[in-house]
């Protein structure tokens, strides 16, 4: 038996063991992935956007040649007077926009282009569907070995973040890491990538919490104070908006996406889905349609605000929809573009305007891009419009934003 004494010394050391292993035992249901993991996610999101936009990507390319090769049968056809022909590419032209606009079928290989969908007449319309049926199943599987080799990295990464995890004691975030690199790794052994990528969407972080499927402001961003620069501008109106030459409210302009704005509190949402890839205005095809806002800025030092952008649909590259612009016109200057695809779950755009030298710094926040603005400080007539704008049939997009 333990002299009374030397019990009491142990039992209060076993208490402050208990107590300094109590918060890491109860962190263990509630620990998070930390910033490491945040990150290495960040390059996998980014690479895989790459991979889904490069030219070779059926999602990215394919539909678009497609069309494109329909709109040269049909003038053929009409060329040559044939009214059959030219009546059956129009009807599979409206139905393969109307497929890549709507639903996938999960029990359709290519759901664009069903097996019912394939026509025996005109045979020249057959070659152009089996090419694109026989184009989209190997550049598919060039996509799928490259998306498996980045969730590959992504593990060994995951990995490499456990242990150094570990080693600084940060055992519960050690653990939460560990599953998530056990749940890549088994998505691999079982043949299951596809299914694990389309499921993960990017995390949330503490100041990236808002529902951008309606347009209620994000609490974690902070609202614009009265004095903001931007509140100086004066509002003009929302139009139709072509990126492709900077057009802003022609009436050629096909009607994409739908705007709304609150201009007191400095909040949009855009949200819609892309019907055309290109259309004719002023004499010229013109591309990239959608909506934008238009101010008139009173003097250059105004011109100095943050658009952050919070979406819900991601452009799948750089050049590809949906993607942010802002486009700066003046009296005294060539008009300035400024163009951020949507990539991310948060986008920031920021327009800064430095006292001291009185210039103007437009960036990409997450990018790490920046440009200089021309803009001289007698310039006049100064316009600002912010856009969203969309590229291909069938893309998607649905952004809260807020001006601060």
């Amino acid at each position: 038996m333990f002299p009374r004494g030397l019990k009491v010394l142990c039992g209060r050391w076993m208490s402050g063991v208990a107590l300094a292993f109590f918060p890491a035992v109860c962190a263990f249901a509630q620990a998070s992935l930390p910033q490491e993991a945040a990150q290495a996610f960040a390059v996998f999101d980014a690479e895989l956007a790459r991979i889904r936009g490069q030219p070779e990507d059926p999602q990215a390319s394919l539909p678009r040649q497609y069309l494109s090769q329909l709109a040269a049968l049909r003038r053929k056809f009409q060329e040559n007077g044939d009214l059959d022909g030219t009546v059956a590419v129009m009807r599979e032209a409206k139905r393969f926009v109307a497929a890549i606009e709507g639903e996938t079928d999960p029990f359709e290989v290519v759901p664009e282009l069903p097996e019912s969908a394939l026509v025996k007449a005109p045979e020249a319309l057959r070659q152009l569907q089996d090419g694109y049926l026989k184009a989209r199943t190997e550049r598919a599987g060039s996509s799928e070995k490259q998306v498996a080799e980045l969730v590959v990295r992504l593990a060994d990464r995951l990995d490499a973040i456990v242990k150094d995890l570990t080693m600084r004691n940060r055992i519960p975030e050690a653990l939460a890491v560990r599953k998530e690199a056990e749940t890549w790794r088994r998505a691999v052994a079982d043949g299951r990538v596809a299914e694990a990528v389309e499921r993960r969407s990017p995390p949330r972080t503490a100041a990236n919490t808002s529902d951008p499927g309606n347009d209620t402001p994000d609490p974690h961003v902070p609202a614009s104070p009265p004095g903001a620069p931007w509140r100086s501008w004066k509002f003009d109106r929302v139009a139709n908006y072509a990126q492709e030459g900077a057009l802003f409210a022609h009436p050629d302009l096909p009607d994409e996406l739908t705007l709304e704005f609150d201009k007191e509190r400095g909040h949009m949402r855009v949200h819609g889905v892309a019907k055309v890839a290109q259309a004719p205005v002023e004499m010229r095809e013109r591309f990239w349609f959608g909506k934008a806002v238009r101010w008139f800025v009173p003097s250059p030092e105004s011109l100095d605000a943050t658009f952050v952008i919070t979406s819900k649909e991601f452009a799948a590259g750089k050049d590809l929809g949906p993607a942010a612009q802002i486009v700066i016109q003046s009296d005294k200057t060539r008009q300035q573009t400024f163009t951020v695809p949507l990539m991310y779950r948060e986008t920031s755009i920021q327009i800064a305007y430095d006292k001291p030298s009185k210039t103007h710094r437009i960036s990409w926040i997450q990018g790490q891009t920046g440009v200089p603005v021309e803009l001289p400080a007698d310039a006049t007539n100064i316009r600002l419009l912010f856009s969203i704008a969309v590229y291909r049939p069938g893309e998607r997009c649905d952004s809260a934003i807020v001006i601060r």
